[in-house]
């Protein structure tokens, strides 16, 4: 009986930990898009796409966080706003901005 306890409870512990990493990829792969999408309006260096991507993976974990309520997460977004235009050339700056649409589906 024992060992049917510690079967299960491995089974359970290797559950949890394949779900978790698949979460990690969701947001990269998320990340991977809005990137791919933001690259088609600009030109970017591999440096700022690198830079971006991180900030990108960083925004859909925190979006994605159901702990947050939506006053966190519009917060999280202005932030979000700020980090993308600080990273960001005056042309690059002014392409964005000309696209409303494109710039809130990257920071939200």
């Amino acid at each position: 009986m024992k060992k049917i306890i510690a079967i299960i409870a491995i089974m359970m512990a290797f559950t949890v930990s394949a779900q978790a990493q698949a979460k990690k990829t969701t947001a990269q792969e998320a990340a991977q898009k809005d990137i791919a999408l933001l690259a088609s309006k600009i030109k970017m260096n591999e440096t700022l796409k690198a830079d971006l991507t991180t900030l990108m993976v960083t925004k859909h974990n925190t979006m994605s966080d159901a702990k947050l309520s939506e006053t966190d997460k519009e917060n999280a977004s202005k932030q979000y706003i700020r980090k993308l235009m600080s990273a960001l050339n005056d042309e690059q700056k002014k392409v964005l901005n000309s696209d409303p649409e494109l710039l809130k589906k990257l920071v939200h």
